[in-house]
């Protein structure tokens, strides 16, 4: 079995509708805005979460009120779509309010994501467990109240949402723009590597696909003994 990686417990925080200036609905978490209606998501980050292409199948880690999903399916009516929420009030909203449950090919899956995608997996190795399957998109949208939440960017989780993308999968990260921005994109860099960054407002969000096994080892190795690094680099 994987071994498990403990994760700071949840806050459970005050969700809320409320209407937003323009038009259509904000649904507010701990008082900051998590997601809108779609057809209001025009001047948001939301529609940069998605791939020019459409996937054939796609998992949304944090999915929220939607509005991704609406986005993803109104362009892309035949991608099946996966989304994990550990939040029952913000699911109990996204239904009343915004629609979550005309959403034919979603397939929604209330529990913590960490979790989850540790439950995908048997080993530490990335095996994929019975039943469990890769995606063409991966869109990791976690926060709590305008703050990333604990993990995200740790190795071993960043490892699991890459074995979990098909060979020419992408993911995608939501990530908020503030000073340790760089190390966090660096973080992605030791896993993954960026092929498309997006900048709107308070936001960054980042197209990535997986470094092959070889890059990422030695990307560990060049961080961890960057001496002995340097030396075999040389020898080659």
């Amino acid at each position: 079995m994987p071994k498990k990686r403990r994760h700071r417990p949840q806050r459970q925080l005050p969700t809320r509708v409320e209407p937003r200036e323009g038009g259509g609905l904000a649904l507010l978490v701990g008082g900051v805005t998590q997601s809108v209606s779609a057809e209001r998501a025009h001047d948001g980050y939301w529609g940069m979460m998605l791939p020019p292409s459409c996937p054939d199948n796609a998992l949304l880690l944090g999915l929220g009120g939607a509005t991704v999903a609406h986005l993803l399916s109104a362009r892309c009516p035949d991608t099946r779509i996966v989304g994990v929420e550990r939040d029952a009030a913000v699911l109990a909203l996204a239904r009343a309010s915004f629609g979550l449950d005309t959403l034919a090919h979603l397939r929604i899956v209330e529990g913590d994501a960490f979790a989850w995608v540790a439950a995908q997996f048997v080993d530490e190795r990335q095996t994929l467990a019975e039943g469990a399957k890769q995606y063409d998109l991966i869109c990791v949208d976690l926060f709590e109240a305008g703050r990333l939440t604990a993990g995200v960017l740790a190795t071993q989780f960043l490892r699991q949402v890459a074995a979990l993308l098909t060979p020419e999968g992408v993911a995608s990260f939501n990530l908020m723009i503030t000073g340790r921005t760089p190390e966090q994109l660096h973080r992605l860099r030791r896993v993954f590597s960026i092929e498309r960054e997006q900048r709107l407002g308070g936001n960054v969000v980042v197209h990535v696909k997986p470094l092959s096994l070889s890059d990422d080892l030695a990307k560990n190795e060049q961080e961890i003994h960057p001496a002995s690094f340097e030396a075999r680099k040389l020898r080659e």
